[in-house]
């Protein structure tokens, strides 16, 4: 959730999230992720550059609970696709999807 949060806070300019201050292993990773991820920059992740603690983050949380931890790598991968769902959409409704629809946008 902390990743989705971090995301939709930049989106929509708003205040970043508090994170947990629990101890926990998983909850360790999350703020180390969080904290790479605001150096590496919240913008950047449409162009797939995300911090690799976040899957290692997923991982870790799946073996805690007894679930596939490589669904890690999956939890990327979904990242991935909606960035760049979001890219193309909001790329679309800038620049337009018809060749006279870009015309009018030059």
């Amino acid at each position: 959730r902390t990743l989705t949060k971090g995301m939709h806070a930049w989106m929509y300019n708003k205040t970043m999230p508090t994170i947990s201050p629990k101890t926990h292993p998983v909850h360790k990773l999350v703020k180390e992720a969080f904290k790479e991820q605001n150096i590496i920059g919240w913008r950047h992740m449409k162009q797939r550059m995300i911090s690799t603690k976040w899957s290692t983050t997923q991982k870790l949380h799946n073996q805690s609970r007894g679930t596939d931890p490589l669904n890690g790598n999956l939890l990327i991968q979904l990242i991935w696709t909606a960035m760049d769902t979001l890219w193309k959409e909001r790329n679309q409704m800038e620049y337009g999807t018809t060749e006279e629809e870009r015309t009018l946008h030059a």
